[in-house]
């Protein structure tokens, strides 16, 4: 089992045989009338990490209670195989005699091992929102969000003047940071899309889908159809961000 340093505590719970283990701020519960209206990670939008970019991303939780709220403690966010990270001190802003606005940061470093290949996909932010009258709110899953290994897509240069009719053969490679060795590598089973533009377009339409092999390699045949722009595009999947290869012209 990996060692890391574990911001959030591990709540170990056995039943039927079998154990769950999540992590929680705290032993205590919610109690009293203090709400979360909101919980924000990154805007609302998946983050897309690459082997070896640190990448820092905001939290932002909107809370009320009655009496006002008087902080938020250490916030930490978890996800698959134990992935955990840190929240910076999140500061409260008053928007009302009823409601705070907190944000805070977290920052990952793939070069420093803060997460590893395993732990992208669905994460939750972790939390306990205090209120001036003694009031909290406790939560593992207060909001989710995404983190997903960034992807690259390249492309085959193509003949620079094939004839109207003329079939052509496509290659591609498609590939996601591994955080292990802090690099790109091929990624399999992957789905691409090559696309083409006729000149003078600004719109792309699929001609032809494709799985990548063991090595991230896609193969494709198409037929010219007149000069203009191919492209591969991968949509990504749960784990994995998508992917746009530079544009193949042919005249």
């Amino acid at each position: 089992m990996r060692k890391r340093a574990i911001a959030l505590g591990l709540a170990l719970v056995a039943a039927a045989g079998a154990v769950l283990l999540a992590p929680t701020v705290a032993t205590e519960a919610s109690r009293g009338n203090t709400v979360i209206d909101s919980v924000t990670v990154n805007d609302g939008r998946s983050l897309m990490l690459g082997p070896v970019e640190k990448l820092s991303f905001p939290v932002v939780v909107t809370a009320s209670d009655d009496s006002g709220i008087k902080g938020i403690d250490p916030v930490g966010v978890w996800g698959p195989s134990y992935g955990v990270l840190k929240v910076s001190p999140m500061r409260c802003e008053a928007r009302s005699a009823r409601t705070s606005v907190c944000r805070g940061t977290v920052t990952v470093d793939p070069m420093k091992k803060d997460l590893y290949n395993d732990e992208v996909g669905t994460w939750f932010v972790d939390l306990k929102v205090r209120a001036n009258d003694g009031d909290r709110y406790v939560g593992q899953t207060a909001g989710g969000f995404s983190i997903k290994r960034a992807a690259r897509m390249t492309g085959t240069r193509l003949p620079s003047n094939p004839t109207i009719g003329q079939e052509l053969s496509v290659e591609g490679w498609l590939a996601r940071a591994f955080y292990t060795d802090n690099r790109y590598h091929g990624y399999p089973d992957g789905t691409a899309y090559l696309q083409f533009r006729p000149r003078g377009s600004h719109l792309w339409t699929t001609v032809a889908t494709a799985t990548s092999d063991v090595s991230g390699i896609v193969r494709a045949k198409t037929t010219v159809t007149g000069p203009g722009d191919y492209q591969w595009y991968s949509p990504g999947d749960k784990w994995t961000g998508d992917a746009v290869s530079p544009e193949l012209p042919v005249s």
